[in-house]
């Protein structure tokens, strides 16, 4: 099929010039000694997040919960949650998610340690 004849919106992706900004970005890093955790808000794509730990990624950020849950699920061991977490319900989330992964979340005040 030619891509022109995709219906809209479409997702079209460059291989070669995706894998080269992926490449670049994990070389910069590694340059500077720096831990690479990329933000999956970018793309929200298991697959793609797999390539960036290949590539040498120490793992990936995440914004919400489902999403940390949706990457353990596709073989993502080591996920950072970047948002707060709010309720005891989503704590048990990653109570569960700790059994397989290793995941980590942000806090702003003292009540939600204790949490």
């Amino acid at each position: 099929m030619n891509y022109m004849e995709l219906d809209t919106p479409a997702l079209i992706i460059d291989r070669e010039i995706m894998m080269d900004n992926l490449r670049f970005m994990q070389e910069y890093a590694d340059r500077r000694h720096v831990a690479l955790r990329p933000h999956t808000k970018t793309h929200k794509m298991p697959r793609l997040a797999l390539i960036q730990e290949e590539l040498g990624a120490r793992g990936v950020t995440v914004a919400k919960v489902g999403e940390a849950e949706v990457m353990a699920e596709a073989g993502l061991r080591d996920i950072f949650i970047a948002n707060e977490i709010v309720g005891e319900s989503k704590l048990a989330r990653i109570r569960e998610l700790a059994k397989t992964v290793d995941i980590s979340f942000g806090l702003d005040s003292i009540p939600q340690a204790e949490m």
